[in-house]
């Protein structure tokens, strides 16, 4: 009996450290799977931290690159304002440049044109004062043609007149 109970309690024993050991790796499996639990939501918090954190970078950034997206394209606007203005006034000056060389050929034309004039005017003159020379020319040899037929016609009267004159003697 003593055996027995000796046996029993032997057994006893050996069912509470069973039990106290699966009472431990009950625990142990337990606390490990609150652990894996704490880890997970650990991870899962940290994940959804860093997914806030990134939406809140990117909100906030947005702005940033929003406003850098638009002053850029503000700028690319002056620039392509500025590029359209100077095109706009080299055009112009290049028209003006043109109105000038065309006035200046209208000028040389003009000038030209009097100088033509002009010697066209001096030719005429010349030839003007050529026609009357040759007028007066003209003009005396036929006073001389009419002053040497009269002193032919005087000539021919005294020669007449002497002719009668010795006929009579």
């Amino acid at each position: 009996m003593a055996k027995m109970k000796a046996d029993t309690e032997e057994a006893s024993q050996k069912r509470e450290q069973a039990l106290r050991k699966e009472k431990a790796d009950t625990e142990e499996a337990s606390l490990r799977r609150e652990q894996a639990l704490r880890k997970e939501k650990t991870d899962a918090d940290e994940a959804t931290r860093k997914r806030e954190q990134l939406y809140m970078e990117h909100k906030l950034k947005r702005p940033k690159v929003m406003v850098e997206a638009n002053t850029t394209l503000q700028q690319e606007r002056a620039k392509a304002d500025v590029h359209r203005e100077v095109a706009h006034m080299e055009a112009l000056e290049r028209r003006e440049a043109e109105f000038r060389q065309q006035q200046e050929r209208e000028r040389e034309q003009a000038r030209d044109a009097q100088l033509i004039l002009r010697e066209l005017a001096a030719k005429e003159l010349k030839e003007r004062v050529h026609l009357e020379r040759e007028l007066v020319r003209q003009q005396q040899q036929n006073v001389i043609l009419q002053k040497q037929r009269e002193v032919d016609r005087l000539e021919a009267q005294v020669d007449r007149h002497l002719l009668q004159q010795a006929q009579v003697i």
